[in-house]
């Protein structure tokens, strides 16, 4: 009987230690929201989660940036998306997802992002992250390359 108990014990144990990998994709949410905002910069906190910290943070930053330019952000001076029409801009300007998105061209506008909560459970961390933006340089670079147009054209 004592055997019994040692041998199911190693099992679970080795069940446990052989259960696969998380590997958690990336998923836009609303969980975006304005903190403060000028006509210049934007500051806002976004949550995300994934099997690890930096992961987490990453979408985290992903997210806050789709949100501002596809879909706009509630209280703040982007209520409205920066991109009218996303799938229009990925027919019309196919490398612009992969290139600002993916590889994370948006960086060059993030003048700030810090992990404000970091929330660890059974391997799956939950991350809130305040970023600011660049919404001006942001912009122009948008308006340069394409993807908006300026006002008044």
């Amino acid at each position: 009987m004592k055997y019994s108990a040692i041998i199911i014990a190693m099992l679970v144990c080795l069940g446990i230690s052989c259960s696969p990998k998380l590997n958690m994709q990336y998923q836009r949410t609303g969980l975006v929201k304005s903190v403060k905002h000028d006509r210049m910069t934007i500051h806002l906190t976004s949550e995300a989660r994934a099997e690890t910290a930096g992961k987490a943070a990453a979408f985290a930053e992903r997210n806050a940036i789709e949100n501002l330019l596809y879909k706009g952000i509630p209280d703040s001076n982007q209520e409205r998306a920066i991109i009218d029409n996303e799938g229009q801009v990925n027919r019309q300007h196919p490398n612009f997802y992969e290139d600002f998105i993916i590889n994370r061209g948006f960086e060059n506008y993030v003048m700030s992002s810090n992990i404000v909560d970091n929330y660890n459970n059974g391997g799956v961390h939950f991350i809130t992250i305040q970023i600011q933006v660049d919404l001006n340089n942001l912009r122009k670079h948008l308006n340069k390359t394409g993807i908006i147009k300026s006002f008044g054209y």
